[in-house]
């Protein structure tokens, strides 16, 4: 028991024992502790079930109002409820935290998810349940080079009932020079603006940079805040610097004083810390040029997480070097221990610095009202011509009729019960999905190769003819007028074999090839008609 109850005051969990075998957690419930150590294994087989082996009896248990089950495996403490059946549940961030001492509003802005590849741990509902547990009205992310978790962090967030802050770490070049910088969106137009950002990073730039007249381009929206070894570009960039803050909602300096625990990293976070404090710091109006903000990277959710960190870099590097353990999901308590152990509390008011840093946390959270518009659809709508609506009534009719005529005209009447299947398969799938748009825009016309062996083709040219031969069309009116084509598998295969290749979808034919790039098939038939003319002549 000593060692359950060194592990709940390990995570700060609220607790009073009631037995020696027997823990009530505020907020939660009783917890029982199995014994287990007279027993082979914590499982046993009942018939052909698999329980864990619990001496007592679960309905005893229960009467006495007890409705979880406590048990040690490995290093790490875990609880089941009586009530659900077995299910491995790790014992943290249950119930009532042991309050902290401080009592200053903040919100962590530095979490890293695993969306950063080997280099965090974490699942996102881990890290919002936690934020949640310790009391946080938000929380934000700041990934490197990827926005991927950013659309989980808001439906995790939303389900928790806190904000979401997308935010975004990546490399401003400038005139040679590289420093790292952190991103939070405040509005609409700052979420487009960094995904914008994010494009110039992962897709423009051959270094995975992004270049100062870019980022000046797209800080509309969002808050800047300059990464932790910054200061001495800071001040080297001053005009640079004075642009960005006229650009972004708001610029700020990181400051982090979570232990790497390597001599030279933390030597390098300290002395730029230093320099900032005393480069942009006027004593005399209390003032910074660039106010700092209390932003803590963290790459796991808690302390004893930090093997996972080790383990990653031994993946992405080969090696496995001694990871911080310090780089985690800290309260406010551990913040201003770290803050009043490095600032001298002569020169500085030590509590109004550490409320000024947190309270720029609060204002980033409470301007993030970016988010994903989720209840809209992105997908292109079909207007309909007033001919179609004449005819069809509305598209969904449209697209069932489309497809109906299809099918008479194309599947073969010993084989038409197994396209059907397979066709109401594929709409099922388009409808449920409400993607008939979709299907409607790029099949609008089709254009229908009828003999492929002579080279001939019946098109829809942007000439508006019904029925043209590719022969009356010059190559302008090819290029403009060229459309996606249906056409049969035989045909398809002709046309391939004299050298452009094609693939084409087959919405009855689950054996044929799928097409899903319109705009490279409408390229590609641009070149098959222009082939097939060729041979013509």
């Amino acid at each position: 028991m000593n060692e359950l109850h060194e592990w709940l005051e390990a995570h700060r969990i609220a607790y009073r024992p009631i037995d020696r075998e027997v823990v009530e957690i505020e907020g939660f419930g009783k917890l029982f502790l199995a014994d287990l150590s007279g027993v082979k294994s914590i499982f046993r087989v009942r018939g052909a079930e698999v329980e864990f082996n619990l001496m007592e009896r679960p309905e005893v248990l229960l009467s006495e109002g007890i409705e979880y089950v406590a048990f040690p495996f490995g290093d790490n403490w875990y609880y089941y409820s009586l009530r659900e059946g077995f299910r491995w549940n790790i014992l943290k961030h249950v119930g009532r935290r042991v309050p902290c001492k401080r009592k200053t509003p903040f919100v962590n802005l530095g979490v890293h998810t695993p969306y950063e590849l080997l280099n965090a741990s974490g699942d996102v509902s881990q890290w919002v349940r936690k934020a949640v547990w310790m009391g946080h009205s938000a929380l934000g992310i700041c990934d490197r080079n990827t926005m991927g978790a950013t659309l989980a962090l808001q439906k995790a967030c939303d389900k928790a009932g806190i904000r979401p802050i997308i935010g975004y770490t990546c490399t401003l070049s400038h005139e040679g020079e590289k420093v790292e910088v952190k991103i939070y969106c405040q509005s609409q137009r700052g979420l487009r603006n960094l995904l914008r950002i994010q494009k110039a990073v992962m897709v423009d730039a051959a270094d995975a940079t992004v270049p100062l007249p870019e980022l000046l381009r797209r800080g509309e929206g969002n808050v800047l805040v300059f990464g932790k070894l910054s200061p001495f570009w800071m001040e080297k960039n001053l005009h640079a610097v004075k642009a960005l803050r006229e650009t972004f909602d708001n610029v700020f300096y990181q400051v982090d004083l979570s232990e790497y625990k390597a001599e030279r990293l933390d030597a390098e976070v300290l002395k730029a810390t230093a320099y900032f404090f005393h480069t942009f710091y006027d004593e005399k109006n209390d003032s910074f040029l660039v106010e700092p903000v209390l932003i803590a990277d963290c790459y796991y959710p808690d302390k004893d997480d930090a093997r996972t960190k080790t383990v990653l870099n031994k993946i992405a590097t080969g090696a496995a070097h001694a990871q911080s353990d310090d780089q985690y999901f800290k309260d406010i308590d551990e913040h201003y221990a770290a803050v009043c152990a490095l600032f001298d509390g002569e020169r500085w008011d030590t509590d109004a610095l550490f409320e000024r840093m947190c309270r720029h946390t609060v204002e980033i959270a409470e301007g993030a009202e970016a988010r994903y518009q989720t209840e809209r659809n992105y997908m292109p709508r079909y207007d309909m011509t007033a001919e179609e609506q004449q005819r069809y009534g509305d598209r969904y009719t449209m697209f069932r009729q489309l497809l109906e005529e299809g099918f008479r005209r194309l599947v073969p009447r010993e084989r038409a019960e197994e396209y059907r299947k397979r066709l109401e398969k594929e709409v099922y799938i388009l409808e449920s999905t409400d993607n008939i748009d979709y299907m409607l825009v790029h099949s609008k016309v089709p254009l229908r190769a009828e003999s492929p062996a002579t080279g001939s083709f019946a098109a829809i040219s942007g000439a508006e003819l019904e029925h043209a031969s590719t022969s009356d069309l010059n190559d302008d009116q090819l290029i403009k007028g060229v459309r996606p084509i249906s056409i049969s598998y035989a045909d398809m295969l002709a046309i391939q074999s004299r050298g452009p290749i094609v693939i084409s979808r087959n919405l009855v034919d689950a054996e044929q090839p799928t097409w899903h790039s319109p705009f490279a098939l409408r390229d590609a038939f641009q070149n098959v008609i222009k082939l097939s003319r060729a041979r013509r002549s």
